[in-house]
């Protein structure tokens, strides 16, 4: 029986064959039907898109690539809280870039820009600034990223953005490299070389997270403690700083604000601790 007989006399037909729990299929402008890619499947590019946006210093009118957020799937953290997803490294799209005057911030403090903050950029940046292609790439590279992010410190640095601020560049910096690390080999003097850079500049930028989180812990209103804790925390066991990461640990322990998993990873973290103290 064709259960949605009748409405021939609206010009539309139906084969009889109905099945409400059914989606139907899409088909492109040649008829073909289209079959719905699982998110497993999407590629970085199919994970990205192009978004607008104007600089508030120079009102340049530009494109950039962003994530589409409700296509990206997560995969986990390591233990610094570095988020992992399948598919696409996500930290490679989280910094504007102006390609005309050479502005950049982070997406969240892009726009957020005073008076003062403009003219002091210009000075510092805009005035030297070498004008890029308004092109943009299918994705980003690591390489690329770290690029844009270097641009949102060095504006950060001249507008006198809040350390913490500063500081969470210098982390996504870190954690971009660090994961280049880990995919390139040593078995040349090329590689090794290329290798020893990067980790150079991890470090670098590590630290300089570490020392900047550990100020605005201290001295900035509004951050989320337990969330900074817990990442300083792991950043001082890195160092060696065990005293610190001590502290951090029962701090985070003792706190009813504390998700028991967090508290579950902070006892690996004391254990971690005992170990590596144990040894000296």
């Amino acid at each position: 029986m064709n259960l949605l007989s009748g409405l021939e006399k609206f010009g539309i037909k139906s084969d009889g064959d109905l099945d409400i729990t059914k989606s139907p299929n899409q088909k492109n402008a040649q008829g073909q039907e289209v079959k719905k890619v699982a998110l497993e499947d999407l590629q970085e590019k199919d994970l990205v898109l192009q978004k607008s946006a104007q600089c508030p210093i120079c009102d340049h009118k530009f494109k950039y690539l962003a994530v589409k957020s409700g296509k990206v799937k997560r995969e986990g953290t390591d233990a610094d809280t570095r988020p992992h997803y399948h598919n696409i490294d996500t930290l490679k799209y989280d910094a504007i870039v102006c390609p005309h005057c050479g502005y950049a911030a982070m997406t969240k403090y892009f726009e957020h820009i005073s008076g003062t903050q403009m003219k002091w950029i210009k000075e510092a940046v805009c005035n030297n600034f070498t004008p890029l292609s308004d092109d943009v790439p299918e994705t980003y590279s690591a390489d690329e990223a770290v690029d844009r992010y270097k641009l949102a410190l060095v504006s950060a640095m001249a507008k006198h953005a809040r350390t913490s601020e500063k500081a969470r560049i210098c982390l996504n910096i870190a954690w971009i490299r660090r994961d280049q690390i880990k995919e390139i080999p040593d078995h040349t003097p090329e590689q090794l070389k290329k290798r020893q850079a990067l980790i150079e500049e991890y470090e670098g930028f590590y630290k300089q997270a570490y020392e900047g989180y550990n100020q605005a812990y201290s001295t900035e209103t509004g951050l989320n403690s337990v969330a900074i804790e817990y990442i300083l925390a792991n950043m001082a066991i890195h160092f060696k700083d065990y005293g610190t990461a001590s502290k951090l640990i029962s701090q985070l322990l003792g706190n009813p604000n504390t998700n028991p998993r967090v508290k579950d990873r902070c006892l690996e973290l004391k254990e971690k601790v005992v170990a590596a103290t144990s040894k000296s």
